[in-house]
């Protein structure tokens, strides 16, 4: 199956004197849910679906414990996930405080079975949620032709068409793409 993606027109936010570039945009087309995870891994072994998705609610209690506690948590194949400090400059190591830390990020690093996650995949070019939503609105008012000018985003600013990474975005408008 391919993966759908759109072309969003983005500025450089290093270089904004610098003409919107086009980069692919993922679409997400859908979600698979905690139940449906569930039922999916109970029906190709022999635990129920209430004990799968007791044991995935455990497994992210002990991660985010193991999180806290300053260590990297290892899923094997899978990849590893470890925290990350933001924080603001200071000017010397003794003027640095706690209070110039500005945040954590979760960071993901794949492992085996998701480095070559490309090997064999397609991708299907798809019109932006925003184009679309010209074009419903359009058909809905008896229209026959559509402006997706307004969608083209074509000033640089996100459109709403999905997260770029594949691990962001949704069904819901996104505001990063």
């Amino acid at each position: 199956m391919p993966l759908n993606y759109s072309i969003a027109m983005l500025k450089n936010p290093q270089k904004q004197d610098e003409e919107p570039k086009a980069y692919a945009k993922s679409q997400i087309t859908g979600e698979l849910t905690l139940k449906e995870l569930g039922q999916q891994v109970a029906s190709q072994t022999t635990v129920s679906r209430a004990d799968v998705a007791a044991v995935i609610i455990s497994t992210v209690e002990n991660m985010i414990g193991g999180l806290r506690a300053g260590k990297q948590v290892d899923f094997g194949d899978l990849g590893k996930f470890r925290l990350q400090i933001n924080s603001r400059a200071a000017d010397t190591a003794e003027k640095f405080t706690a209070a110039n830390i500005t945040g954590v990020n979760i960071q993901f690093v794949p492992g085996e079975d998701l480095k070559d996650i490309f090997a064999g995949m397609s991708f299907s070019p798809v019109p932006t949620r925003a184009a679309t939503r010209a074009l419903l609105k359009a058909q809905k008012a008896g229209q026959t032709t559509v402006d997706i000018s307004g969608s083209s985003n074509s000033g640089g600013k996100p459109d709403g068409g999905g997260g770029d990474t594949g691990g962001e975005g949704g069904l819901e408008d996104d505001p990063l793409g």
